[in-house]
Protein backbone atom coordinates (compact mmCIF):
# COMPACT_ATOMS: atom_id res chain seq x y z
CA UNK A 1 0.00 0.00 0.00
CA UNK A 2 1.26 3.51 -0.79
CA UNK A 3 3.02 5.34 2.07
CA UNK A 4 0.91 8.47 1.47
CA UNK A 5 -2.18 6.53 2.58
CA UNK A 6 -2.94 7.29 6.26
CA UNK A 7 -1.51 4.85 8.77
CA UNK A 8 -4.93 3.72 10.02
CA UNK A 9 -6.03 2.86 6.48
CA UNK A 10 -2.72 1.09 5.69
CA UNK A 11 -3.06 -0.98 8.87
CA UNK A 12 -6.74 -1.76 8.19
CA UNK A 13 -7.18 -0.15 11.62
CA UNK A 14 -9.16 2.99 10.74
CA UNK A 15 -9.75 3.82 14.41
CA UNK A 16 -6.01 3.74 15.16
CA UNK A 17 -6.52 1.36 18.06
CA UNK A 18 -3.28 0.98 19.98
CA UNK A 19 -1.59 -2.33 20.65
CA UNK A 20 -2.26 -3.86 24.06
CA UNK A 21 -2.43 -7.42 25.36
CA UNK A 22 -5.90 -7.79 23.78
CA UNK A 23 -5.97 -10.31 20.93
CA UNK A 24 -8.57 -8.90 18.56
CA UNK A 25 -10.46 -11.01 16.06
CA UNK A 26 -9.04 -10.34 12.62
CA UNK A 27 -5.58 -9.23 13.78
CA UNK A 28 -2.97 -9.83 11.12
CA UNK A 29 -0.53 -12.59 12.04
CA UNK A 30 2.37 -10.24 11.33
CA UNK A 31 2.23 -7.24 13.68
CA UNK A 32 5.79 -6.09 12.90
CA UNK A 33 4.61 -3.40 10.48
CA UNK A 34 3.63 -1.01 13.27
CA UNK A 35 5.02 -0.88 16.80
CA UNK A 36 2.22 1.31 18.20
CA UNK A 37 -1.04 0.39 16.46
CA UNK A 38 -2.74 -2.94 15.72
CA UNK A 39 -2.60 -4.23 12.17
CA UNK A 40 -5.76 -6.05 11.04
CA UNK A 41 -6.05 -8.50 8.14
CA UNK A 42 -8.94 -6.61 6.50
CA UNK A 43 -10.76 -3.31 7.09
CA UNK A 44 -13.92 -5.03 8.35
CA UNK A 45 -11.97 -6.29 11.37
CA UNK A 46 -10.73 -2.79 12.17
CA UNK A 47 -14.29 -1.47 11.84
CA UNK A 48 -15.51 -4.27 14.10
CA UNK A 49 -12.87 -3.34 16.69
CA UNK A 50 -14.06 0.28 16.69
CA UNK A 51 -17.66 -0.84 17.22
CA UNK A 52 -16.78 -3.35 19.95
CA UNK A 53 -14.78 -0.67 21.78
CA UNK A 54 -17.70 1.76 21.57
CA UNK A 55 -20.09 -0.92 22.87
CA UNK A 56 -17.73 -1.51 25.80
CA UNK A 57 -17.62 2.23 26.49
CA UNK A 58 -21.42 2.30 26.74
CA UNK A 59 -22.00 -1.00 28.55
CA UNK A 60 -19.08 -1.17 30.97
CA UNK A 61 -18.16 2.47 31.45
CA UNK A 62 -21.57 4.18 31.08
CA UNK A 63 -20.33 6.52 28.34
CA UNK A 64 -23.42 7.60 26.43
CA UNK A 65 -22.57 11.02 24.98
CA UNK A 66 -20.26 11.99 22.15
CA UNK A 67 -18.28 14.14 24.57
CA UNK A 68 -17.62 11.34 27.06
CA UNK A 69 -16.99 8.73 24.36
CA UNK A 70 -14.45 10.85 22.48
CA UNK A 71 -12.75 12.03 25.68
CA UNK A 72 -11.96 8.37 26.36
CA UNK A 73 -11.24 7.44 22.71
CA UNK A 74 -8.91 10.38 22.08
CA UNK A 75 -7.69 11.88 25.38
CA UNK A 76 -6.51 15.49 25.58
CA UNK A 77 -2.96 14.32 26.24
CA UNK A 78 -2.62 13.21 22.59
CA UNK A 79 -5.43 14.96 20.71
CA UNK A 80 -7.42 18.12 20.25
CA UNK A 81 -10.38 16.49 21.94
CA UNK A 82 -12.55 19.62 21.72
CA UNK A 83 -12.24 19.64 17.92
CA UNK A 84 -12.76 15.87 17.77
CA UNK A 85 -15.97 16.10 19.85
CA UNK A 86 -17.23 18.96 17.67
CA UNK A 87 -16.56 17.03 14.44
CA UNK A 88 -18.25 13.86 15.67
CA UNK A 89 -21.22 15.73 17.14
CA UNK A 90 -21.72 17.54 13.83
CA UNK A 91 -21.61 14.26 11.89
CA UNK A 92 -24.22 12.73 14.20
CA UNK A 93 -26.33 15.93 14.33
CA UNK A 94 -26.37 15.81 18.14
CA UNK A 95 -25.07 18.05 20.88
CA UNK A 96 -21.85 16.91 22.60
CA UNK A 97 -23.74 16.15 25.84
CA UNK A 98 -26.80 14.54 24.23
CA UNK A 99 -27.28 10.85 25.00
CA UNK A 100 -26.79 8.41 22.13
CA UNK A 101 -27.23 4.64 21.87
CA UNK A 102 -24.42 2.79 20.11
CA UNK A 103 -26.70 -0.22 19.61
CA UNK A 104 -28.75 1.84 17.16
CA UNK A 105 -27.45 0.90 13.70
CA UNK A 106 -27.61 4.39 12.18
CA UNK A 107 -26.00 5.98 15.26
CA UNK A 108 -23.16 3.46 15.31
CA UNK A 109 -22.67 3.76 11.54
CA UNK A 110 -22.32 7.54 11.70
CA UNK A 111 -20.19 7.40 14.86
CA UNK A 112 -17.76 4.97 13.22
CA UNK A 113 -17.71 7.06 10.02
CA UNK A 114 -16.93 10.18 12.04
CA UNK A 115 -14.13 8.47 13.99
CA UNK A 116 -12.59 7.04 10.82
CA UNK A 117 -12.75 10.46 9.13
CA UNK A 118 -11.21 12.24 12.11
CA UNK A 119 -8.47 9.64 12.63
CA UNK A 120 -7.45 9.50 8.96
CA UNK A 121 -8.51 12.78 7.38
CA UNK A 122 -10.86 12.98 4.42
CA UNK A 123 -11.12 9.91 2.24
CA UNK A 124 -11.73 9.57 -1.50
CA UNK A 125 -15.44 8.66 -1.29
CA UNK A 126 -18.38 11.10 -1.24
CA UNK A 127 -18.60 12.97 2.05
CA UNK A 128 -14.90 12.36 2.67
CA UNK A 129 -15.46 8.74 3.69
CA UNK A 130 -12.85 6.00 3.38
CA UNK A 131 -15.31 3.11 3.24
CA UNK A 132 -18.76 2.69 1.73
CA UNK A 133 -21.75 1.55 3.72
CA UNK A 134 -21.48 -2.13 2.63
CA UNK A 135 -17.98 -2.42 4.16
CA UNK A 136 -19.02 -0.52 7.28
CA UNK A 137 -22.19 -2.62 7.64
CA UNK A 138 -20.13 -5.82 7.44
CA UNK A 139 -17.81 -4.62 10.20
CA UNK A 140 -20.76 -3.54 12.34
CA UNK A 141 -22.47 -6.90 11.80
CA UNK A 142 -19.31 -8.65 13.00
CA UNK A 143 -19.68 -6.55 16.17
CA UNK A 144 -23.35 -7.53 16.53
CA UNK A 145 -24.86 -4.29 15.22
CA UNK A 146 -27.39 -5.10 12.51
CA UNK A 147 -29.52 -2.78 10.41
CA UNK A 148 -33.17 -3.08 11.43
CA UNK A 149 -32.54 -5.11 14.60
CA UNK A 150 -32.84 -3.29 17.91
CA UNK A 151 -30.64 -4.31 20.83
CA UNK A 152 -32.35 -7.16 22.63
CA UNK A 153 -34.50 -8.19 19.65
CA UNK A 154 -32.24 -11.20 19.00
CA UNK A 155 -32.51 -12.66 22.50
CA UNK A 156 -35.24 -14.61 24.25
CA UNK A 157 -36.09 -14.15 27.94
CA UNK A 158 -33.28 -16.54 28.89
CA UNK A 159 -30.66 -14.57 26.94
CA UNK A 160 -30.43 -17.14 24.13
CA UNK A 161 -30.20 -16.06 20.49
CA UNK A 162 -33.43 -16.20 18.49
CA UNK A 163 -32.35 -17.11 14.94
CA UNK A 164 -35.56 -15.76 13.36
CA UNK A 165 -34.71 -12.15 14.23
CA UNK A 166 -31.25 -12.49 12.74
CA UNK A 167 -32.46 -14.42 9.69
CA UNK A 168 -34.99 -11.69 8.89
CA UNK A 169 -32.22 -9.09 8.94
CA UNK A 170 -29.76 -11.13 6.92
CA UNK A 171 -32.32 -11.80 4.20
CA UNK A 172 -33.28 -8.11 3.95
Amino acid sequence: MRPDIPRGIRNYNPGNIERTSTRWQGMALDQSGDSRFIVFSHPVWGIRAIARTLITYQDKHGLRTVERIIQRWAPDSENNTVAYVAAVSARLHVGPGQAIDVYDYRTMLELVRAIVRHENGPGPLPGGDWYGEPMLAEGLALAGILRGVRHGDCMDAGGRATPGAVADEVSA
